[in-house]
Protein backbone atom coordinates (compact mmCIF):
# COMPACT_ATOMS: atom_id res chain seq x y z
CA UNK A 1 0.00 0.00 0.00
CA UNK A 2 1.25 3.52 -0.81
CA UNK A 3 0.32 6.97 0.37
CA UNK A 4 -0.93 9.95 -1.57
CA UNK A 5 -1.71 13.45 -0.28
CA UNK A 6 -4.93 15.41 -0.52
CA UNK A 7 -4.77 19.12 0.27
CA UNK A 8 -7.02 22.11 0.77
CA UNK A 9 -6.02 25.76 1.01
CA UNK A 10 -7.76 28.85 2.40
CA UNK A 11 -6.63 32.42 2.88
CA UNK A 12 -8.46 35.35 4.46
CA UNK A 13 -7.57 39.01 4.91
CA UNK A 14 -8.70 38.89 8.54
CA UNK A 15 -10.64 41.54 10.44
CA UNK A 16 -8.05 44.31 10.84
CA UNK A 17 -5.93 44.39 7.69
CA UNK A 18 -7.01 46.06 4.45
CA UNK A 19 -4.69 43.99 2.29
CA UNK A 20 -3.80 40.31 2.27
CA UNK A 21 -0.01 39.99 2.29
CA UNK A 22 -0.08 36.20 2.64
CA UNK A 23 0.51 34.06 -0.43
CA UNK A 24 0.15 30.31 -0.82
CA UNK A 25 0.23 27.58 -3.43
CA UNK A 26 -0.87 23.94 -3.53
CA UNK A 27 0.56 21.81 -6.32
CA UNK A 28 -2.27 20.19 -8.29
CA UNK A 29 -0.70 16.76 -7.83
CA UNK A 30 -0.14 17.25 -4.12
CA UNK A 31 3.64 17.09 -4.50
CA UNK A 32 4.33 20.27 -2.53
CA UNK A 33 2.71 23.26 -0.84
CA UNK A 34 4.04 26.74 -0.07
CA UNK A 35 2.86 29.31 2.49
CA UNK A 36 4.42 32.76 2.77
CA UNK A 37 3.54 35.66 5.08
CA UNK A 38 4.79 38.96 3.66
CA UNK A 39 5.98 41.96 5.62
CA UNK A 40 7.01 45.49 4.78
CA UNK A 41 5.22 48.80 4.48
CA UNK A 42 3.16 50.20 1.60
CA UNK A 43 2.24 46.84 0.11
CA UNK A 44 5.79 45.55 -0.15
CA UNK A 45 4.82 42.49 1.85
CA UNK A 46 2.49 41.37 -0.96
CA UNK A 47 5.35 41.62 -3.42
CA UNK A 48 7.79 39.67 -1.26
CA UNK A 49 5.40 36.81 -0.48
CA UNK A 50 4.14 36.54 -4.07
CA UNK A 51 7.69 36.57 -5.42
CA UNK A 52 8.80 33.92 -2.94
CA UNK A 53 5.88 31.63 -3.79
CA UNK A 54 6.38 31.99 -7.54
CA UNK A 55 10.15 31.48 -7.40
CA UNK A 56 9.89 28.40 -5.21
CA UNK A 57 6.98 27.00 -7.22
CA UNK A 58 8.89 27.32 -10.48
CA UNK A 59 12.02 25.74 -9.04
CA UNK A 60 10.11 22.85 -7.47
CA UNK A 61 8.41 22.13 -10.78
CA UNK A 62 11.82 22.08 -12.48
CA UNK A 63 13.01 19.54 -9.90
CA UNK A 64 9.92 17.31 -10.24
CA UNK A 65 11.92 14.41 -11.69
CA UNK A 66 14.29 14.42 -8.72
CA UNK A 67 11.46 14.23 -6.20
CA UNK A 68 9.64 11.55 -8.20
CA UNK A 69 12.79 9.42 -8.42
CA UNK A 70 13.34 9.68 -4.69
CA UNK A 71 9.73 8.67 -3.94
CA UNK A 72 10.28 5.49 -5.96
CA UNK A 73 13.67 4.68 -4.43
CA UNK A 74 14.29 6.49 -1.10
CA UNK A 75 17.89 6.20 0.09
CA UNK A 76 19.95 8.05 2.73
CA UNK A 77 22.05 9.72 0.02
CA UNK A 78 18.89 10.62 -1.87
CA UNK A 79 17.42 12.24 1.24
CA UNK A 80 20.48 14.39 1.74
CA UNK A 81 20.59 15.42 -1.93
CA UNK A 82 16.87 16.22 -2.03
CA UNK A 83 17.11 18.32 1.13
CA UNK A 84 20.13 20.17 -0.24
CA UNK A 85 18.14 21.01 -3.37
CA UNK A 86 15.29 22.38 -1.26
CA UNK A 87 17.77 24.53 0.63
CA UNK A 88 19.21 25.88 -2.60
CA UNK A 89 15.73 26.64 -3.93
CA UNK A 90 14.87 28.70 -0.86
CA UNK A 91 18.25 30.43 -0.81
CA UNK A 92 17.82 31.39 -4.47
CA UNK A 93 14.38 32.86 -3.74
CA UNK A 94 15.89 34.85 -0.88
CA UNK A 95 18.58 36.34 -3.12
CA UNK A 96 16.14 37.36 -5.84
CA UNK A 97 13.73 39.01 -3.40
CA UNK A 98 16.60 40.78 -1.62
CA UNK A 99 18.13 42.06 -4.85
CA UNK A 100 14.81 43.53 -5.96
CA UNK A 101 14.32 45.23 -2.60
CA UNK A 102 17.75 46.81 -3.02
CA UNK A 103 16.96 48.03 -6.55
CA UNK A 104 13.54 49.51 -5.84
CA UNK A 105 13.38 52.02 -2.95
CA UNK A 106 9.65 51.55 -2.43
CA UNK A 107 10.29 47.86 -1.73
CA UNK A 108 13.23 48.37 0.62
CA UNK A 109 13.25 45.99 3.61
CA UNK A 110 10.39 43.90 2.25
CA UNK A 111 10.47 40.30 3.34
CA UNK A 112 8.47 37.16 3.94
CA UNK A 113 8.29 34.00 5.97
CA UNK A 114 8.32 30.76 4.00
CA UNK A 115 7.05 27.22 4.58
CA UNK A 116 7.75 24.66 1.85
CA UNK A 117 6.47 21.12 2.39
CA UNK A 118 7.28 18.44 -0.19
CA UNK A 119 5.52 15.06 -0.04
CA UNK A 120 7.60 12.14 -1.37
CA UNK A 121 5.92 8.78 -0.97
CA UNK A 122 5.51 8.24 2.76
CA UNK A 123 7.83 11.11 3.72
CA UNK A 124 7.44 14.85 4.13
CA UNK A 125 10.35 17.26 3.74
CA UNK A 126 9.97 20.74 5.22
CA UNK A 127 11.96 23.91 4.52
CA UNK A 128 11.20 26.63 7.06
CA UNK A 129 12.06 30.33 7.40
CA UNK A 130 10.37 32.75 9.81
CA UNK A 131 7.38 32.25 12.10
CA UNK A 132 4.86 30.55 9.86
CA UNK A 133 4.56 26.97 11.07
CA UNK A 134 4.09 23.34 10.08
CA UNK A 135 2.25 20.99 12.44
CA UNK A 136 1.75 17.23 12.35
CA UNK A 137 -1.71 16.00 13.43
CA UNK A 138 -1.86 12.33 14.43
CA UNK A 139 -4.63 10.60 16.36
CA UNK A 140 -6.21 13.93 17.29
CA UNK A 141 -2.99 15.37 18.70
CA UNK A 142 -0.71 18.04 17.26
CA UNK A 143 3.07 18.41 17.20
CA UNK A 144 4.68 21.67 16.13
CA UNK A 145 7.46 20.60 13.80
CA UNK A 146 9.11 23.95 13.13
CA UNK A 147 10.73 26.44 15.48
CA UNK A 148 9.79 30.11 15.18
CA UNK A 149 12.62 32.29 13.95
CA UNK A 150 11.81 35.16 16.31
CA UNK A 151 13.74 36.99 19.01
CA UNK A 152 11.30 35.76 21.67
CA UNK A 153 11.81 32.13 20.67
CA UNK A 154 15.59 32.58 20.64
CA UNK A 155 15.38 33.99 24.16
CA UNK A 156 13.15 31.11 25.28
CA UNK A 157 15.49 28.47 23.92
CA UNK A 158 18.42 30.24 25.60
CA UNK A 159 16.58 30.15 28.93
CA UNK A 160 16.31 33.94 29.22
CA UNK A 161 12.51 33.79 29.35
CA UNK A 162 10.08 30.93 29.85
CA UNK A 163 7.40 29.70 27.44
CA UNK A 164 4.62 31.86 28.88
CA UNK A 165 6.78 34.99 28.76
CA UNK A 166 7.72 34.19 25.16
CA UNK A 167 4.05 33.81 24.25
CA UNK A 168 3.19 37.38 25.33
CA UNK A 169 6.53 39.10 24.64
CA UNK A 170 6.61 41.94 22.07
CA UNK A 171 9.67 40.15 20.69
CA UNK A 172 7.45 37.32 19.44
CA UNK A 173 6.71 39.54 16.40
CA UNK A 174 10.36 40.37 15.71
CA UNK A 175 11.73 37.97 13.12
CA UNK A 176 15.36 36.93 13.44
CA UNK A 177 15.28 35.28 10.00
CA UNK A 178 13.20 36.04 6.90
CA UNK A 179 13.20 35.78 3.12
CA UNK A 180 14.51 38.84 1.28
CA UNK A 181 15.74 40.98 4.18
CA UNK A 182 19.44 40.10 3.99
CA UNK A 183 21.62 38.61 1.23
CA UNK A 184 21.69 35.23 2.97
CA UNK A 185 19.08 33.27 4.90
CA UNK A 186 19.08 30.37 7.33
CA UNK A 187 16.89 27.51 6.10
CA UNK A 188 15.67 25.00 8.66
CA UNK A 189 15.21 21.57 7.05
CA UNK A 190 13.19 18.71 8.53
CA UNK A 191 11.98 15.31 7.42
CA UNK A 192 9.31 13.05 8.91
CA UNK A 193 7.70 9.70 8.13
CA UNK A 194 3.97 9.87 7.41
CA UNK A 195 1.31 7.33 8.37
CA UNK A 196 -2.12 6.86 6.78
CA UNK A 197 -4.50 9.42 8.25
CA UNK A 198 -1.79 11.88 9.29
CA UNK A 199 -2.57 15.52 8.63
CA UNK A 200 -0.12 18.37 8.16
CA UNK A 201 -1.15 21.96 8.83
CA UNK A 202 0.98 24.62 7.13
CA UNK A 203 -0.07 28.11 8.23
CA UNK A 204 0.80 31.74 8.83
CA UNK A 205 0.84 33.22 12.33
CA UNK A 206 -2.53 34.83 11.66
CA UNK A 207 -3.95 31.32 12.07
CA UNK A 208 -1.79 29.62 14.68
CA UNK A 209 -1.82 32.62 17.04
CA UNK A 210 -5.42 31.83 17.99
CA UNK A 211 -4.93 28.22 19.00
CA UNK A 212 -3.06 26.22 21.55
CA UNK A 213 -1.40 23.09 20.24
CA UNK A 214 -4.16 20.96 21.77
CA UNK A 215 -6.86 23.06 20.13
CA UNK A 216 -5.15 22.79 16.76
CA UNK A 217 -5.06 19.03 17.05
CA UNK A 218 -8.79 18.85 17.80
CA UNK A 219 -9.85 21.33 15.11
CA UNK A 220 -7.63 19.98 12.34
CA UNK A 221 -8.73 16.38 12.90
CA UNK A 222 -12.48 17.01 12.85
CA UNK A 223 -14.37 16.45 9.59
CA UNK A 224 -13.12 16.60 6.04
CA UNK A 225 -10.18 18.78 5.13
CA UNK A 226 -12.00 21.81 3.76
CA UNK A 227 -14.58 21.89 6.54
CA UNK A 228 -11.89 21.63 9.21
CA UNK A 229 -9.82 24.41 7.68
CA UNK A 230 -12.87 26.64 7.20
CA UNK A 231 -13.75 26.29 10.88
CA UNK A 232 -10.20 27.18 11.85
CA UNK A 233 -10.25 30.31 9.69
CA UNK A 234 -13.59 31.33 11.23
CA UNK A 235 -12.19 30.74 14.72
CA UNK A 236 -9.21 33.00 14.00
CA UNK A 237 -11.50 35.72 12.64
CA UNK A 238 -13.82 35.47 15.63
CA UNK A 239 -10.83 35.61 17.97
CA UNK A 240 -9.75 38.96 16.56
CA UNK A 241 -8.38 38.39 13.07
CA UNK A 242 -5.50 40.77 13.76
CA UNK A 243 -3.50 39.52 10.78
CA UNK A 244 -4.01 37.82 7.44
CA UNK A 245 -5.00 34.18 7.92
CA UNK A 246 -3.70 31.42 5.67
CA UNK A 247 -3.64 27.67 6.05
CA UNK A 248 -3.06 24.54 4.01
CA UNK A 249 -4.30 21.23 5.42
CA UNK A 250 -2.87 18.02 3.96
CA UNK A 251 -3.93 14.45 4.64
CA UNK A 252 -1.93 11.32 3.85
CA UNK A 253 -4.33 8.83 2.28
CA UNK A 254 -3.79 5.14 1.58
CA UNK A 255 -3.55 4.12 -2.07
CA UNK A 256 -3.62 0.51 -3.29
CA UNK A 257 -0.42 -0.54 -5.03
CA UNK A 258 -0.39 -0.05 -8.78
CA UNK A 259 -2.77 2.91 -8.84
CA UNK A 260 -1.85 6.46 -9.73
CA UNK A 261 -2.30 9.33 -7.28
CA UNK A 262 -5.30 11.56 -8.03
CA UNK A 263 -4.82 15.11 -9.21
CA UNK A 264 -7.63 16.48 -7.04
CA UNK A 265 -6.78 19.60 -5.05
CA UNK A 266 -9.34 21.57 -3.07
CA UNK A 267 -8.78 25.30 -3.36
CA UNK A 268 -11.80 27.38 -2.22
CA UNK A 269 -10.71 30.59 -3.75
CA UNK A 270 1.58 27.07 21.79
CA UNK A 271 2.96 26.15 22.66
CA UNK A 272 6.24 24.27 23.11
CA UNK A 273 7.73 23.85 19.65
CA UNK A 274 9.25 20.50 18.78
CA UNK A 275 11.79 19.70 16.15
CA UNK A 276 12.01 16.30 14.42
CA UNK A 277 15.00 15.15 12.45
CA UNK A 278 17.07 17.94 10.89
CA UNK A 279 18.69 17.60 7.49
CA UNK A 280 22.17 19.01 6.70
CA UNK A 281 22.81 21.62 4.05
CA UNK A 282 25.57 19.86 2.18
CA UNK A 283 25.66 16.33 0.84
CA UNK A 284 29.28 16.17 2.03
CA UNK A 285 28.07 16.42 5.62
CA UNK A 286 26.89 13.09 7.09
CA UNK A 287 23.11 13.10 7.39
CA UNK A 288 21.68 12.51 10.85
CA UNK A 289 18.67 10.88 9.26
CA UNK A 290 20.86 8.64 7.14
CA UNK A 291 21.84 6.65 10.21
CA UNK A 292 18.52 6.87 12.04
CA UNK A 293 15.91 4.18 11.63
CA UNK A 294 12.30 4.92 10.75
CA UNK A 295 11.40 3.41 14.13
CA UNK A 296 13.55 6.01 15.89
CA UNK A 297 12.02 8.84 13.89
CA UNK A 298 8.52 7.59 14.67
CA UNK A 299 9.43 7.39 18.36
CA UNK A 300 10.44 11.07 18.35
CA UNK A 301 7.12 12.09 16.81
CA UNK A 302 5.06 9.83 19.08
CA UNK A 303 6.81 11.17 22.17
CA UNK A 304 6.06 14.71 21.05
CA UNK A 305 2.41 13.88 20.47
CA UNK A 306 2.11 12.62 24.01
CA UNK A 307 3.57 15.24 25.72
CA UNK A 308 0.54 40.34 17.08
CA UNK A 309 0.53 41.73 14.58
CA UNK A 310 2.68 41.94 11.48
CA UNK A 311 6.14 40.52 12.20
CA UNK A 312 9.14 42.83 12.08
CA UNK A 313 12.74 41.97 11.41
CA UNK A 314 15.71 43.14 13.43
CA UNK A 315 16.83 45.14 10.39
CA UNK A 316 13.52 47.02 10.30
CA UNK A 317 13.77 47.90 13.97
CA UNK A 318 17.34 49.10 13.57
CA UNK A 319 16.38 51.20 10.55
CA UNK A 320 13.42 52.70 12.36
CA UNK A 321 15.52 53.46 15.43
CA UNK A 322 18.11 55.17 13.26
CA UNK A 323 15.46 57.43 11.75
CA UNK A 324 14.27 58.55 15.19
CA UNK A 325 17.78 59.22 16.54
Amino acid sequence: MGLFPLATMRTDVGVVRERNEDSAYVDERGRFVIVCDGMGGHGAGDVASQMAVELVKRAMEEEAALFAAYALDPTPDGRTHLAAQMRRIVEHANRVVFERSEREPELHQMGSTLELVAICGAEAFIAHVGDSRTYLMRNGRAAQLTVDHTVAETMRRAGTIDAEEARVSPMRSVLSNAIGVTPTVTVELLRIELRPGDRLLVCSDGLHDYFTREELGAHAAAGDLDEALARMIDHARTGGGHDNITGVLIEARTRPSGTSPPLRTLDPLEDEPTNPVSVPADAAVPSPIGGMSDESISHIIDRTLRESSRPYTLAEIAADTGKRN
